[in-house]
């Protein structure tokens, strides 16, 4: 049969049957009816025309109904039922011994700081601060000896509180990435501080009042943080003990159990916020037995469901404990550069060639990088030591060691900008590279590129010197597109930068919103892990690192803050290295999606190569 009448046989019934597809009301059995026939049509085409557009047509038709017919539906009511009560408490059961050293470490934490307190009456005013203590003095010589809870609008204090109780629990998670030493250290710090606090006021004979009064909200705040300790080390445990899996695969599989976790406990702060602002200010007032109930009520709630309840559902469902097991190795991803990308396609690219090329970056950190930060960090303890005798904020440590305003450098500045144009460099040059990176011969090679791409920073950096850092921050958000792409250009077609910036205002001209969303999304994501490091409600990474290193430090070296304020500036250099390498890759994969939208060369080859593929598994560029 020639393929026009076959074609005229069955195109009404090709037409009918696209438009039932397209449609969300129809009969079943007729578009199963159908989709036999579509598929005796598309074999058909297959044997009699393997390379006409009928075929493609009829593959494509038949493949999305068969996907339309066979995915599973979705059923949100009945998910979030199950996360509840299945996947939390699997997680929690798998995550039980975690639990345990949890509730151990935090119980001798709490014995250590009671007994510290009792051998030495001023331990209290180190952890608690003289400050509180003078003021709970003063609510106790007034008769209100928790009179704190009351002296703050109910609403603010919930959000407030909540809100902090969250942070400190996903420090706690987050801080076990360090092979759990992190989140011992959350742990060790609030069971001291608790545990001096009642024994401070067991001296002053008030023990009863002040349990009376924190373990209201207290039963299930304390509570969840120990949940979120074990939380974290589970994601530590990830690193520590792999078992059969490598550390990456075994990290993703205890990061996933530990967030089920986590999540877990948004209800439970939630609870315990509402108590501590709405309900612990009337501690005086509540009948005793309704204190009891509320306290034994609430660590029943918590016992029954993070420790009796996970047990039951292991042994109803014995076959989900086991986690199924992922490929020994990762799969090898051959990345094509001349593709279209959406913007999640290109963040997911530029992350994955992030992990498979770590070794290269980390060669690169400590043979190009460590040396040369040091070296400033160094000197400028020697040139500004009188503007590091105290504690500084994180946007004083910046213009001092970055040479900014108003302690203008322009050594330091032509330093540092040297040193993230060659991250920048750097993390476009391994993007292309398939073999190990030779540094003297990716030196030699990138002078010329280096040269512009400097000036290019340069000129970013100075809104930072005369400007500030909220300028610097819109800066990039809407001009964005010229220092994502400029350098790239500059660097894979080998030109300045003025006809580098022309062509990004050529790439771009239909793509803007693209570029915009990438330069909003890396905002964002900066932002995120900014506050993981310093935020202004007193907990962080830093937070934690200061209060260690001036605890070490104090007393034993008149240099305590020049040392602190510089370790604080050197790990902001190393996560602004990372966040340089991360958004160039996305830079660099973005330039050729952009590009092949200009050029279409993929779509070229593909075309040329029309008829020679496999039909076996044909693909969605079978129908372009």
């Amino acid at each position: 049969m020639k393929e026009t009448t076959f074609v005229q046989q069955n195109k009404e019934k090709w037409k009918h049957f696209e438009s039932l597809s397209k449609s969300k009301n129809n009969d079943p059995d007729e578009i199963s009816e159908l989709f036999t026939e579509i598929t005796e049509d598309l074999s058909y085409a297959r044997t009699f025309y393997p390379r006409r557009s009928v075929r493609i047509y009829l593959n494509q038709l038949a493949q999305g109904v068969f996907t339309s017919l066979y995915k599973q539906k979705k059923q949100p009511i009945r998910g979030f039922f199950t996360f509840w009560n299945q996947t939390v408490p699997l997680s929690l059961y798998r995550a039980r011994k975690n639990l345990w050293m949890a509730f151990l470490f935090f119980t001798a934490a709490i014995l250590l700081g009671a007994i510290s307190q009792h051998f030495d009456s001023s331990f209290a005013e180190i952890v608690l601060g003289k400050s509180y203590l003078e003021a709970t003095e003063d609510r106790i010589a007034a008769g209100n000896p928790m009179g704190i809870y009351g002296e703050s609008e109910a609403v603010t204090m919930f959000l407030q509180i909540t809100i902090n109780n969250i942070q400190v629990a996903i420090l706690a998670f987050v801080l076990g990435i360090f092979y759990s030493f992190g989140t011992y250290y959350i742990l060790l710090s609030n069971g001291i501080m608790l545990g001096a606090f009642q024994w401070w006021f067991y001296a002053k004979g008030l023990l009863l009042t002040s349990f009376m009064a924190i373990w209201i909200h207290g039963a299930f705040e304390i509570s969840a943080i120990v949940i979120a300790g074990a939380a974290g080390i589970t994601l530590g445990n990830g690193l520590l003990f792999p078992k059969s899996f490598n550390r990456l695969q075994s990290l993703v599989f205890s990061a996933k159990q530990g967030f089920n976790i986590l999540i877990s406990l948004v209800p439970v702060f939630i609870l315990a916020g509402g108590l501590e602002s709405f309900i612990t200010r009337y501690y005086q007032s509540i009948p005793p037995f309704l204190n009891w109930f509320i306290i034994l009520g609430s660590f029943s709630i918590i016992l029954m469901y993070y420790v009796i309840y996970p047990a039951k559902v292991a042994k109803k469902y014995p076959d989900k404990l086991t986690l199924s097991e992922p490929p020994r190795k990762l799969p090898k991803r051959k990345i094509s550069l001349h593709s279209i990308r959406s913007s999640g396609q290109v963040f997911t690219d530029a992350i994955f060639t992030f992990i498979q090329k770590a070794n290269s970056y980390t060669t690169f950190n400590l043979k190009l990088l460590t040396l040369p930060i040091l070296s400033i960090l160094i000197w400028t303890i020697y040139q500004d030591s009188i503007h590091l005798t105290f504690l500084n904020d994180w946007d004083e440590n910046f213009a001092i060691y970055f040479g900014l305003m108003p302690h203008l450098s322009i050594l330091k500045f032509i330093s540092w900008s040297i040193l993230i144009t060659l991250v920048l460099n750097y993390s476009i040059y391994i993007s292309l590279s398939q073999q190990p990176i030779n540094l003297i011969i990716y030196l030699k090679q990138a002078w010329y590129s280096f040269f512009w791409q400097f000036i290019l920073v340069s000129i970013l950096m100075v809104t930072l010197i005369f400007f500030n850092w909220f300028f610097f921050t819109l800066t990039f958000i809407f001009f964005g597109f010229i220092f994502l792409l400029t350098p790239v250009i500059i660097q894979q077609e080998s030109v300045n930068l003025f006809k580098a910036i022309n062509s990004t205002f050529t790439l771009i001209k239909k793509s803007y919103g693209q570029v915009f969303g990438l330069s909003i999304s890396i905002v964002i994501i900066s932002i995120i892990f900014f506050f993981i490091f310093h935020n202004p409600f007193g907990y962080g990474i830093m937070y934690i690192l200061d209060d260690f290193l001036e605890q070490l430090l104090l007393g034993n070296t008149s240099f305590t803050y020049p040392i602190i304020n510089t370790v604080n500036v050197f790990v902001y250099a190393i996560f602004i290295n990372y966040i340089l390498q991360v958004v160039y890759i996305n830079a660099y994969f973005l330039y050729y999606s952009l590009l092949e939208k200009k050029d279409a060369k993929n779509l070229m080859e593909n075309i040329d190569t029309i008829g020679k593929r496999s039909k076996s598994f044909e693909t969605s560029m079978e129908y372009d």
